[in-house]
C-alpha cells in the first residue's frame, strides 16, 4: 500500500498560528503586568509617605520628633520615582523600555522605604518580595535590571551612607556583598520560573493551534461531505423525475418518504397523500 508523505505546508500553517497565539498571550501578560505595576508604584508612594509620617521620626530622631524630614524625601523622591515609569505604563504598555523601567522604579521604591525605617534588617525583604512580583513578567531579564539597581544601591549608600540602608553608621564592603548573594540566590530560582513559564505557554500556544487546525481540517470535510451529499441528492432527484417508472422511497418501516412525478401519475396520490402509510392505496389489492 503507498504510504502517503505528512503535509508540510499544515505543520508550517500549525507552527505560525502557534507562535502567533504565543506571542498575542506574552504581549496580553506583559500589558496586563505593566498596569499592575503602575498601581503598585503608586501605592508604594503612598506608602513611603505614611512611613515618613509614622516610622521615620522613631527610626531616625526617637520617638519625640515632629514631622520629619523624610516626609519630604518621600513626597518629591518617590513621586519622582514612580511618575516616569507610571506614564510609559500607560502610554507604552507592552514595550520593553516600560518594564525595564518598572523594575527599576520597584527596586529604587524597596530602597527609599528600607531608608524611611532607618535600615532596618526586616525592610529588605521588600528587595525580595518585589523581584518575586517582577517574576510576574515571566521576562529573565527584567530581573537582572532589578538586581543591577539593587546591588547598585546597596553598594553605593553601603559605602557612603549605611545608617540608610544596613541601620549602622559603617559597614565594610562584604555587607553589600552578602545582601547581593542573597539577590543573586533569588534570581536563579526566579529565572528558572519565567524559562517555565514561558514553556508552558508556548507548548500551550501550540496544542490551541493544532486543535483550531484539527477543527479547521474536520470542518472543511463536513463542507466538502456536505457539498457531496447534496449533489447526489441533485442527481437522484433529476434521475427519479424523469424516470418513466413509478418510484417511491421508504424507511425501515416502510412509511413512505418520497415519491416521483411518474408514481403521482400511475397512482393519481399526491406526494403528501402518499407519505406514511399513505402510499399502500397506491397499490392493487
Amino acid at each position: 500500500m503507498e504510504r502517503v508523505a505528512p503535509d508540510s505546508r499544515l505543520d508550517e500553517e500549525a507552527a505560525s498560528r502557534a507562535e502567533t497565539i504565543f506571542r498575542a498571550h506574552r504581549e496580553a501578560i506583559l500589558r496586563r503586568t505593566d498596569r499592575l505595576f503602575a498601581g503598585l508604584l503608586l501605592a508604594e508612594w503612598l506608602g513611603a509617605i505614611a512611613t515618613a509620617l509614622v516610622v521615620s521620626p522613631g527610626a531616625w530622631a526617637g520617638s519625640s520628633s515632629g514631622t520629619h524630614v523624610h516626609v519630604w524625601a518621600a513626597l518629591f523622591l518617590g513621586g519622582a520615582i514612580a511618575l516616569f515609569p507610571v506614564l510609559l505604563a500607560l502610554k507604552r504598555p507592552g514595550a520593553g523600555i516600560t518594564r525595564h523601567a518598572i523594575a527599576a522604579a520597584q527596586m529604587l521604591y524597596a530602597g527609599l522605604l528600607i531608608h524611611l525605617t532607618g535600615g532596618r534588617v526586616e525592610t529588605h525583604f521588600i528587595v525580595f518580595g518585589s523581584l518575586a512580583f517582577l517574576a510576574f513578567y515571566r521576562d529573565w531579564p527584567v530581573l537582572i535590571s532589578a538586581t543591577v539597581v539593587v546591588v547598585l544601591d546597596h553598594l553605593l549608600r553601603g559605602l557612603f551612607w549605611p545608617e540608610s540602608v544596613y541601620g549602622v553608621l559603617s559597614a565594610s564592603l562584604w555587607r553589600t556583598v552578602e545582601h547581593a548573594w542573597w539577590v543573586l540566590f533569588e534570581d536563579v530560582f526566579l529565572v528558572a520560573a519565567c524559562f517555565q513559564g514561558m514553556k508552558e505557554m508556548r507548548q500551550i500556544a501550540e496544542r490551541r493551534a493544532r486543535t483550531e487546525k484539527g477543527n479547521d481540517l474536520v470542518e472543511s470535510r463536513v463542507l466538502a461531505r456536505t457539498a457531496e451529499l447534496r449533489k447526489s441528492e441533485e442527481r437522484f432527484r433529476k434521475l427519479s423525475e424523469s424516470s418513466p417508472i413509478g418510484i417511491f422511497q421508504t424507511d425501515a418501516l416502510g412509511r413512505c418518504l418520497y415519491t416521483n412525478a411518474r408514481w403521482q401519475f400511475l397512482t393519481g396520490l399526491s406526494l403528501e397523500e402518499s407519505l406514511g402509510d399513505g402510499w399502500s392505496r397506491g397499490i392493487h389489492p
